[in-house]
């Protein structure tokens, strides 16, 4: 990890110096990651690209206002990404698009379908009871489990403190398992 953040902290002073290639390297070593974080919260693929590009600009473009010494480029990139998904839909909802009725739909290849209904239906219990958390359990369980990150990254990236984010983390799971007991009883999870 020590050696991870000496690289990014070089190829973030060769890119400040105009090294195209440095700043290639980064997002070589960041795109995957930040592209799944942007994808979770925007669907459309090609939207999702778009953003990502977005990221980078910024980040580009941020490069010279970044304090080496005690820096997480990591969870300043997702903070970044976040904010640029968040430009994007207030955007988005100031002018919202009229989409048409898409008549296709998908269909099973017939191998196992009793399989396929059962797990499409153990995610969206999840999917719901995520829903009904509050936005800031949504975004730690998101960060967390999801983008698969430390508790410390997670920190960085909400402004919070290493413990602040441990408890959000305990009550959003416990939130979600009081509401999955809600809707299939204390003995019949779904998950």
């Amino acid at each position: 990890m020590e050696t991870e953040i000496l690289d990014t902290n070089e190829l973030i002073y060769k890119a400040r110096q105009g090294d195209s290639d440095a700043f290639g390297k980064l997002y070589e070593n960041y795109a995957q990651r930040i592209f799944k974080y942007v994808r979770i919260k925007i669907q459309d693929r090609q939207e999702a690209e778009d953003v990502l590009q977005e990221v980078f600009i910024k980040a580009y473009k941020g490069l010279n206002s970044l304090k080496l010494e005690d820096l997480n480029f990591n969870a300043w990139l997702y903070k970044v990404a976040s904010n640029t998904i968040n430009d994007r839909f207030r955007k988005k909802y100031r002018t919202p698009e009229i989409l048409g009725i898409d008549d296709r739909f998908d269909i099973s290849d017939g191998k196992s379908l009793e399989k396929e209904i059962t797990i499409k239906s153990d995610m969206e219990t999840a999917r719901k009871a995520f829903e009904h958390l509050p936005p800031l359990y949504k975004q730690v369980l998101e960060l967390r489990f999801i983008q698969d990150l430390s508790l410390d990254e997670v920190a960085k990236i909400l402004n919070k403190s290493n413990l602040s984010i441990r408890l959000l983390q305990f009550r959003a799971l416990k939130k979600a398992k009081l509401i999955l007991q809600k809707k299939y009883g204390p003995n019949q999870q779904k998950i």
